[in-house]
């Protein structure tokens, strides 16, 4: 009975104390993600040797015995002759607290170590409670409890140094809505080089590199500039890129914010496939994407959709590309389209989006 009074007690303070832990939060190392895409990106843009990052770190070799991370901060911290010693990533975090000077950080810190070595006390509700504090941190990830030979135990089903940013567009076609975040990366991971909808069902990536070369490449066709040695959407600049691009940006001001609106289209648009109807056919998902952003936005749709033509390989984005202009050629009966997709581009939008509502729904159709 002491016992279970003692548990009870212990876990209201706990509970208290993961509230108080969010809202006395220091984050005066957390990344703005609202200037995340208004600059320059270039990377590792926050060094992993702040607060933020060396508590990422050594969390990450806590829960995964994975050291890459502290030995990024310093070079050689633990050796490989350190690694072969018994629990020595739990005498290494034990060391990293104890140099903590920051006392809301250092509680961070102690409760990321409480539930490594207690997590039967922790529910699901307070784990969710410190998965959302861990982010003020710019520290991203998800616990899972598994039991092991009747014990109980807390893994990270990922662990992430950045932010997260709710994608909050609507898609164009798709009638599904669900909650999906864009990550946004501090330090290089292998996962995230390309923009990706990732390996994690609530996630998708952009690669800021990419907004930014495309949106330099548009600003200069807006303003009459040499782009011939440039590549947009992974293609050489073409006359019909040059066109479209120039008919879908009345001015410069809106260039960056539709090129990553048309980034989150296409990989909302894998997300969706993948998570709903189990779809993972490179040329479905890449031919569903092309509509999806020609459908919202004409022009810069089109100017993908000739960056996919001009691929020097036969690949899913190129075979995407030729699917829909044989779809147009075959429903207008007009079969020079399909020899020169340049005439393509002078259909009136309005008629091209009622044949990627068709082409779309068919598609669709036939993946129920």
């Amino acid at each position: 009975m002491r016992r279970d009074k003692f548990q009870k007690i212990w876990d209201i303070s706990t509970i208290i104390f993961i509230i108080l832990l969010i809202i006395s939060i220091d984050v005066s190392n957390a990344r703005n993600i609202s200037d995340y895409w208004s600059q320059d990106f270039s990377p590792n843009i926050i060094n992993i040797r702040n607060n933020n990052g060396q508590l990422y770190a050594y969390i990450v070799l806590l829960f995964n015995e994975n050291p890459h991370f502290v030995n990024l901060i310093q070079e050689d911290s633990i050796s490989l002759k350190m690694m072969q010693e018994k629990n020595f990533h739990l005498n290494e975090y034990r060391r990293y607290i104890n140099k903590i000077k920051k006392q809301n950080l250092k509680k961070m810190a102690q409760i990321m170590l409480k539930i490594y070595l207690d997590p039967i006390k922790f529910d699901s509700k307070s784990l969710k409670a410190i998965q959302k504090a861990l982010t003020k941190y710019n520290i991203i990830l998800r616990f899972s409890k598994v039991s092991l030979t009747n014990k109980n135990k807390v893994i990270l089903d990922y662990c992430i140094y950045g932010n997260k940013e709710f994608v909050n567009i609507v898609h164009p076609l798709f009638k599904i809505k669900e909650n999906i975040y864009n990550i946004q990366p501090f330090i290089y991971y292998d996962e995230f080089s390309t923009s990706n909808s990732t390996f994690y069902f609530d996630m998708i990536y952009i690669n800021p590199e990419e907004v930014h070369n495309d949106y330099i490449i548009a600003k200069k066709i807006l303003e009459g500039e040499k782009v011939d040695s440039m590549f947009f959407v992974g293609s050489r600049i073409t006359d019909d890129i040059k066109y479209c691009i120039a008919k879908a940006f009345l001015n410069s001001k809106t260039i960056k914010a539709k090129i990553l609106e048309m980034f989150e289209i296409h990989e909302l648009t894998h997300k969706i496939l993948n998570n709903h109807y189990n779809c993972s056919d490179q040329v479905t998902g890449e031919e569903l994407a092309l509509l999806s952003t020609i459908y919202s936005n004409t022009y810069l749709g089109l100017s993908v959709m000739y960056s996919y033509l001009n691929y020097n390989i036969i690949n899913p984005h190129r075979i995407a590309a030729m699917n829909f202009i044989r779809f147009v050629s075959n429903k207008l009966g007009r079969f020079d389209i399909i020899n020169n997709p340049s005439l393509l581009k002078h259909i009136h939008h309005s008629e091209l989006k009622k044949f990627v509502l068709e082409h779309f729904t068919s598609i669709v159709h036939d993946l129920r």
